[in-house]
């Protein structure tokens, strides 16, 4: 297959030069590929964890969305690795880069994928100004979570107005054309031709989390019925940093059904 996008960048998170599984960890909007480390630290080490580092990072002028979508990025970048990733795990928006490679990208397909806090838009809602501004809210609220989780300790040291501000300013700087690009990418999941996934798949979210709410949830697992939907209550849009050690859980219990084979899936954590 000619590749749509160009292939991004890919970093060793953790693991041996080579083992089973490899697993490529794709992260979300204005991430970085080193976000993953404090998730990888709770994984195997027999596991070869390898980190996409896509054209939505922190610090993008989003022009990437000029030369492919999500989805045909990463199928550009898992193309061209030496060998394809046996499981695909994505966060928000690169949870939706692996959704729709799987859905439209036919010569790309690993064995497996997990689907962390992605985002859907049913068929049959109706894009109306009302769940334009419902979506911007959940923007902002959603990097207001992101600063809590990167601040750590530091976040009891700050006033609620200094942390408004600097809310305010990553807000800024990932700007109208990072929030319409997520927006357009979110309406454009509804004509996704789902049907086509046929890899075992677990899609991950919580119930604190406005990018997958309860009705969207259903929707997701009733167009994609091969999938595993599991919507932890406590989890927020970033569980993969606050919750790490029990979305290392749902991980390895994933790699064990796709990879019963103790010796490739490496064991557990």
């Amino acid at each position: 297959m000619t590749r749509t996008a160009p292939a991004a960048p890919v970093h060793p998170v953790a693991g041996p030069d080579s083992g089973a599984p490899t697993v490529l960890l794709v992260h979300g909007m204005s991430d970085t590929w080193q976000s993953w480390r404090h998730l990888a630290a709770r994984l195997p080490g027999t596991w070869r964890l390898l980190a996409a580092e896509l054209p939505w990072k922190a610090g993008t002028d989003h022009h990437w969305r000029r030369r492919g979508t999500p989805g045909a990025w990463l199928a550009g970048t898992v193309e061209a690795m030496p060998a394809p990733p046996d499981i695909v795990v994505g966060h928000s928006l690169g949870a939706n880069a692996v959704l729709e490679m799987l859905a439209t990208e036919t010569a790309v397909r690993p064995r497996g994928a997990m689907l962390i806090a992605p985002f859907y838009c049913p068929p049959d809602l109706p894009i109306t100004w009302a769940v334009h501004e419902r979506a911007q809210a959940n923007f902002v609220r959603i990097i207001d979570e992101g600063l809590r989780n990167r601040l750590g300790a530091r976040l009891a040291t700050l006033d609620a107005a200094t942390l408004a501000s600097m809310r305010d300013i990553m807000v800024d700087r990932i700007g109208p054309v990072g929030f319409t690009a997520l927006f357009d990418h979110f309406t454009a999941t509804a004509g996704l031709p789902l049907h086509a996934v046929t890899v075992p798949t677990k899609v991950l979210t919580g119930g604190r989390d406005p990018s997958l709410d309860g009705p969207r949830a259903s929707a997701l697992r009733a167009r994609l019925p091969g999938a595993e939907v599991i919507v932890e209550p406590e989890f927020h849009h970033f569980c993969h940093l606050d919750r790490a050690a029990e979305v290392a859980r749902h991980i390895a219990v994933f790699v064990a059904q796709v990879c019963p084979d103790p010796a490739i899936r490496g064991g557990t954590p």
